[in-house]
């Protein structure tokens, strides 16, 4: 990918990937940002489809790997 991760996605995405990424499912970031689990749900498919990954694992992990995650 040539675009680094953190310009592919939006400000809400990046905030809801790094809150999955520390390990709270989809049903407790809605709770916590005050949405629909069905909106937080909508975000992650939209990050798998922006990032041309297969699932929120391999999302993660290259977020990892390009560093950004790990503040």
């Amino acid at each position: 990918m040539s675009q680094r991760l953190e310009q592919l996605l939006s400000d809400r995405e990046k905030h809801i990937l790094r809150t999955i990424a520390k390990g709270q499912s989809s049903k407790q970031v809605a709770n916590t940002l005050g949405i629909s689990k069905h909106t937080v749900d909508t975000h992650r498919r939209n990050m798998i489809r922006k990032t041309k990954v297969s699932n929120i694992i391999q999302l993660i992990n290259k977020a990892h790997q390009e560093g950004w995650l790990d503040n």
